[in-house]
């Protein structure tokens, strides 16, 4: 998939949970409990990293399962072809995307951004992954800018792009058609 086509659906996707995390209610409440151990879980710095299911091609059972825990609240308008999850503090939001109800891409959206939150984002996807993250940025807009990879994750090729905006931080997770 060219690289225009994954920033469109990344700006989608980050529009999408940006408007569900505007409208939800809740606050941070100050629990900065992580998911649990085998789920969404990790810290870097004061912003939680979120490591989303990453297992393509599983069921949306699955999915829900891997998402099953205290800190996640399924969004009521979830379906058969999307699954979208926020955190308690309202400050996160992870969506999974099914082509024929098996997960074929994953975003996690984070409110607010900056550039030091990218850079430790992009150091815990470099540790995870033991991968260097190629930097790209907009010539159009200074205050955006992207980080790409490639990763093999379960056997399969997974395209990792975190695309930084003043805004939030929005990063995908998907097979390379």
């Amino acid at each position: 998939m060219k690289k225009s086509i994954f920033l469109n659906l990344m700006t989608v996707a980050m529009m999408a949970a940006m408007c569900v995390t505007f409208t939800a209610c809740g606050g941070d409440d100050g629990d900065s409990t992580p998911g649990k151990p085998d789920g969404p879980s990790g810290q870097t710095g004061s912003t939680e990293y979120v490591t989303p299911c990453l297992d393509f091609g599983s069921s949306i059972a699955h999915v829900k399962e891997y998402m099953s825990g205290t800190i996640w609240q399924l969004n009521e308008n979830s379906n058969d072809a999307v699954l979208l999850y926020m955190n308690n503090q309202a400050t996160t939001v992870v969506n999974y995307m099914f082509i024929n109800s098996k997960l074929h891409m994953t975003t996690v959206t984070y409110n607010g951004g900056g550039e030091s939150k990218a850079n430790a984002f992009k150091a815990e996807i470099e540790k995870l992954y033991g991968v260097t993250m190629t930097r790209e940025n907009d010539p159009d807009n200074p205050a955006q800018f992207s980080y790409h990879c490639t990763v093999t994750v379960n056997q399969k090729s997974v395209v990792i792009m975190m695309t930084c905006y003043a805004q939030g931080i929005n990063i995908l997770y998907s097979l390379p058609d």
